[in-house]
């Protein structure tokens, strides 16, 4: 008799178990962002309006120039808050901003998201990548016509500017006065430091696009394509155009 009571308690309990209904499982939280994307773009301008390749402008003395190519390197790209601490490093991070372009928008990365009042860049490169191999290279760092193949001392070029000086000011660029502008600036002389106020948070799990604008006229200022016409390295006009590429750039 025990056996049997014994029996029928075991088939309850386990029709009991059967029949419970399994406890909810918790949802595992989404984990929280806290980062956000980090991006540049560059907008060229000559003063207030959009410069165009191909147009024709006036240098710093007021010869009609057309400009066939205009792109600079920037580099080593650092983000500074409100006290001038670091918060954010590129170092890895290689810009060629170009004219000819449709886009001079370039993503930087990642970093915790936060307030960005300045961002702080090289303008060239830094002597360890200036005088590295470019044929082992990546983009933008394998570009053959911004390396001084025909003097690898002298290393990238930093800055490259190029067109065509009206020799006779008479308007066209067809006639054999017509001068042609080809300022190479280069050797880790030519190196030089910027930065654009930025005033823009960064919100997690977005991207902050900090925009510049870069003055061709500004960039020209100081330049007379009619006496000097062509400037290789680090001469006394590739410095005068760098210091010049330095003011030209202006966030927006």
């Amino acid at each position: 008799m025990n056996t049997k009571l014994l029996t029928i308690a075991v088939l309850i309990g386990i029709t009991f178990v059967a029949c419970k209904k399994d406890d909810p499982v918790e949802p595992t939280p989404a984990p929280m962002v806290t980062t956000g994307t980090a991006a540049m773009s560059f907008n060229f301008m000559y003063g207030t309006t959009p410069f165009t390749l191909g147009n024709t402008y006036m240098d710093g003395a007021g010869n009609n120039v057309r400009f066939d190519n205009v792109k600079f390197y920037v580099s080593d790209i650092e983000l500074h808050d409100d006290v001038d601490v670091t918060i954010a490093e590129f170092n890895d991070v290689f810009l060629l901003v170009d004219a000819s372009a449709a886009s001079n928008s370039f993503t930087l990365g990642t970093m915790d998201a936060q307030h960005i009042h300045e961002a702080h860049f090289s303008l060239g490169l830094n002597n360890t990548v200036n005088h590295a191999d470019p044929l082992i290279a990546i983009y933008p760092l394998n570009v053959p016509e911004m390396h001084w193949s025909w003097s690898p001392t002298a290393g990238y070029k930093f800055l490259v500017i190029e067109g065509i000086v009206d020799g006779n000011n008479d308007g066209d660029f067809d006639d054999t006065e017509d001068l042609g502008v080809e300022y190479h600036c280069a050797t880790d002389a030519m190196l030089r430091e910027a930065h654009i106020h930025v005033h823009e948070t960064l919100v997690a799990g977005a991207t902050l696009t900090m925009a510049a604008n870069v003055d061709v006229a500004t960039l020209v200022s100081g330049l007379d394509f009619m006496t000097t016409p062509t400037s290789h390295g680090g001469m006394a006009p590739n410095a005068m155009a760098m210091d010049s590429l330095v003011t030209s750039i202006q966030g927006m």
